[in-house]
């Protein structure tokens, strides 16, 4: 009787302590691969500007597809990128959405093919000589059709399909790459003004 009375704590202790003392390991590890993004999001898109230059045709660019992990009991994200250079700015860009629907994703390129465009790059990343390289293209996180707003306001699947990314989509976009994305070392001296160590 004194042994599965000590089972049973036994069990009781490894499920009810041990286990979740674990799992919350595990969680810690994962968070501290995270920046601490939250409060520099806004400061970070006050810096963007728009830019007008045409999509890439199908040949010039290089579609990736990637997951990243938030934390252990999250299910992990999924990042499309889509590769070019640039002709314009002279430099290669890489749009990202992360958690988007893959149906809108693979659609992208297609209605985009060979389009006026807006992107929107900030003005840091463009000035920055580490970015716009191959190896370490300039993030872009929001991309809209160049159209007068009253056509683009009107848009249906009869003119084509609208795949501008909305302002939700594009805050969504850089929050995820500041907070899971960019290395750690690289935030710390990006906004190093305002970490206290």
């Amino acid at each position: 009787m004194n042994k599965q009375i000590s089972q049973a704590i036994g069990w009781a202790v490894g499920v009810l302590v041990i286990f979740p003392l674990i799992i919350y390991g595990v969680n810690i590890l994962f968070k501290s691969k995270a920046n601490e993004a939250k409060e520099y999001i806004d400061e970070y898109l006050e810096g963007f500007v728009p830019i007008s230059t045409s999509f890439p045709k199908y040949k010039d660019l290089k579609l990736t597809y990637s997951q990243y992990s938030a934390s252990l009991t999250s299910p992990a994200g999924s990042i499309y990128k889509i590769s070019f250079f640039d002709s314009i700015l002279n430099k290669h860009c890489q749009i990202m959405f992360f958690n988007y629907p893959d149906f809108e994703a693979s659609k992208f390129t297609t209605v985009l093919y060979d389009k006026k465009i807006i992107i929107s790059i900030n003005k840091d990343d463009l000035k920055n000589l580490k970015y716009g390289t191959k190896a370490n293209p300039i993030p872009v996180f929001r991309v809209v059709e160049d159209l007068p707003d009253s056509i683009s306001r009107n848009r249906g699947s009869e003119d084509g399909w609208n795949v501008d990314i909305t302002e939700n989509q594009f805050k969504y976009n850089v929050e995820q790459y500041l907070t899971y994305i960019m290395p750690k070392e690289e935030f710390k001296e990006r906004f190093k003004k305002k970490i206290i160590v």
